[in-house]
């Protein structure tokens, strides 16, 4: 008998990579590509991984296209998963997001933004980042069902404001480092090292 997932993670790949010049995915950091690099930090984390790209990137996961309905950018995006799931997955209640270019994404990410139940997202002292945040199906469904067709695209901080997110400290940036440009490859390497 198959057991329905419980908790999903989802990696945000369908970015246009414009800075970078080309799709960070698969962009190799430290001897595998960003997206693989993910795929098997949070394997055993969590029962699912979907992606929310325009193609799997041959890894096999399950993914889900922005609904054209949906507003342009990363709302339009986490609108789209929460239907998907409330569709094809109605045991998971949520799903946490994690972009694919933050190699060093940590790994108590899914525990600590879901713990409480409620829409979560990351910071650290200095700043939010809500790419990196635990969405729930039902609360951002309800937030779409106010959502005007046809109006601006929001941003992730509108959807956190309009979901009552809470907010989740840890105790520096260095976990959510994005790579957006081809200089920060090597910034993002030098952490590591830093570290080691």
């Amino acid at each position: 008998m198959t057991t329905v997932p419980s908790s999903c993670l989802v990696i945000l790949a369908g970015g246009r990579s414009t800075r970078m010049g080309s799709d960070k995915a698969v962009i190799p950091f430290e001897g595998q590509r960003l997206i693989d690099r993910l795929v098997r930090r949070y394997s055993g984390i969590v029962d699912c991984i979907w992606l929310s790209a325009r193609e799997d990137y041959g890894t096999g996961l399950p993914v889900v296209c922005d609904d054209p309905e949906a507003p342009a950018g990363p709302v339009g995006g986490i609108f789209s998963l929460a239907a998907a799931l409330q569709a094809l997955k109605p045991a998971v209640e949520g799903f946490v997001t994690v972009p694919v270019d933050a190699p060093h994404a940590p790994e108590d990410l899914i525990a600590q933004l879901s713990a409480s139940g409620r829409c979560a997202v990351a910071q650290d002292p200095q700043r939010i980042h809500p790419t990196f945040a635990y969405w729930r199906c039902d609360t951002v469904t309800a937030v779409r069902a106010d959502w005007t067709t046809g109006a601006r695209a929001p941003s992730l901080q509108w959807l956190a404001r309009q979901c009552q997110a809470t907010f989740v400290t840890w105790p520096d940036s260095q976990p959510f480092i994005n790579i957006n440009r081809p200089e920060d490859l090597t910034a993002a390497a030098a952490i590591k090292k830093a570290g080691a």
